[in-house]
């Protein structure tokens, strides 16, 4: 999935009037230009010195994807950022993403959605902005070459986050499931269903103390890709416990958080 700035993918779907699609079928993603609404809440809760605090953010977001064909099996992508705004409750000092408008994502993926290479128009050294290209380059879930109805997978990954005083480790462990086929707006599409397995552990230093926090999670999404190749959107919710300890006073500081996240395709 991850903050309110983390690209996440969700939209909740009709199954009524499904009508089987061939059992042997494969997965491929297909040619054509397209925009998707994104949203994310994300609910933070915290208890410290007695007392519990609690704050949500919401990011919405716009994006523009454009697939288009590059040799055999394989195709040019380009994702733009065209607008993203997020805001707080209670109101909080919030970080300025007023720059990320305009961003751009360029490459070369596998018609299952591997990208292969890419590049942006975002400075390299803004760290912010390159979790944002990061997150923008696997927008589209990767299939196996092979992907089917009742095709199972596991994608691993390790990550690492060196921000503002953090040093946070993080691995997502996330099992995909071709389950079955349904109908959306009228078109016939495969249901893949993600569940995960998250964990994160590290520092955070800052406000005249150290912090060491471990935390760990589960996620489970659901995604809709029509029998034409195109991403027809994705519900999503995550779930996190964390424990911070302050390393000087010994105090532990219990932190939940859960997000739900939303894309749907407009056009």
């Amino acid at each position: 999935m991850s903050s309110g700035r983390t690209l996440t993918l969700a939209l909740t779907l009709s199954t009524l009037g499904a009508i089987a699609l061939p059992a042997q079928a494969i997965v491929r993603y297909t040619p054509g230009t397209r925009r998707y609404h994104l949203i994310s809440v994300v609910t933070r809760s915290q208890e410290q010195g007695g007392q519990s605090s609690q704050f949500k953010l919401t990011n919405e977001q716009l994006v523009s994807v454009a697939l288009a064909a590059h040799g055999k099996d394989s195709l040019d992508f380009s994702y733009t950022m065209d607008s993203s705004a997020i805001v707080s409750d209670p109101p909080i000092e919030l970080p300025d993403i007023s720059r990320m408008k305009g961003t751009q994502v360029h490459g070369v993926m596998a018609a299952t959605g591997k990208v292969s290479s890419y590049t942006s128009t975002a400075q390299k050294n803004d760290p912010d902005m390159q979790r944002l290209v990061e997150g923008m380059s696997q927008f589209l879930i990767v299939l196996p070459r092979d992907a089917k109805r009742g095709s199972t997978w596991t994608d691993t990954t390790h990550g690492t986050v060196e921000q503002n005083g953090a040093h946070l480790n993080t691995t997502s462990i996330i099992t995909s499931k071709i389950i079955d086929d349904t109908t959306f707006d009228g078109q016939h599409a495969w249901r893949v269903r993600r569940s995960m397995a998250l964990s994160m552990s590290g520092t955070q230093a800052g406000t005249g103390q150290s912090l060491t926090i471990d935390g760990t999670g589960t996620g489970d999404g659901i995604y809709y890709l029509s029998a034409a190749g195109v991403y027809l959107g994705s519900t999503a919710t995550q779930n996190m416990r964390m424990k911070v300890v302050a390393k000087e006073t010994g105090e532990t500081i219990p932190v939940t958080q859960a997000v739900t996240s939303k894309v749907e395709l407009l056009h």
